[in-house]
């Protein structure tokens, strides 16, 4: 075999390795702009039914309409990719599995938690991770005084904290996490986060 091709023979892997890593991040934060939409959006009416309380035998076709009127901007692909996130949300009565994405330190920035803003500008919804039993601290930090409402949640809908009408500039609040699982922040605010943090809290 050539030196060239035998080279070539070597990198060839390597080079479809990386398309296919580049591709699955890709779809990743397709799938992830998506989730946020559904939660940020849909989630305030359909979250709750759970079940099969409506019927999947319609098909995506059916759903456009539907998701258009709330979400006009919606390509096929993402009306597809919300019509799944809806029947995942109604058969198992959970949030739709995503990978685990939150910062190894808790600390979340401006640039990061942009990713997890609704298309509304005023809403989020942030994965917090996989977290063990303990007590957090949770720490907000916005562009100024804000009037907002949030709630956290377990993978299972299960709501932890529940918050409503805030309206300083920084929240802070000592929560206990009960059982091993994933939670989910949902926030709905008049200025721009900054800054989150959810941390164990340091014991006195």
């Amino acid at each position: 075999m050539s030196p060239l091709k035998l080279l070539v023979y070597f990198l060839t892997p390597i080079g479809v390795a990386v398309t296919a890593l580049i591709y699955s991040q890709n779809c990743m934060a397709d799938i992830r702009a998506t989730v946020v939409k559904f939660n940020t959006v849909c989630a305030h009416c359909h979250e709750g039914q759970c079940s099969g309380r409506l019927s999947f035998s319609s098909g995506v076709a059916a759903a456009q309409g539907h998701v258009r009127r709330y979400i006009p901007s919606s390509s096929p692909l993402e009306v597809e990719e919300l019509f799944a996130i809806l029947k995942y949300t109604k058969e198992e009565c959970a949030h739709y599995p995503l990978p685990d994405t939150a910062p190894a330190d808790g600390t979340w920035n401006a640039e990061v938690l942009h990713q997890w803003r609704g298309p509304d500008g005023k809403s989020y919804f942030i994965p917090l991770g996989r977290i063990r039993p303990g007590t957090y601290h949770l720490n907000l930090r916005f562009d100024g005084q804000s009037e907002a409402s949030m709630s956290i949640c377990g993978e299972k809908l299960d709501v932890l904290l529940e918050e409503q009408q805030r309206t300083d500039q920084v929240f802070e609040h000592t929560l206990p996490i009960a059982a091993e699982g994933l939670y989910y922040l949902h926030l709905k605010s008049t200025s721009t986060l900054l800054d989150l943090t959810f941390t164990p809290a340091r014991q006195q």
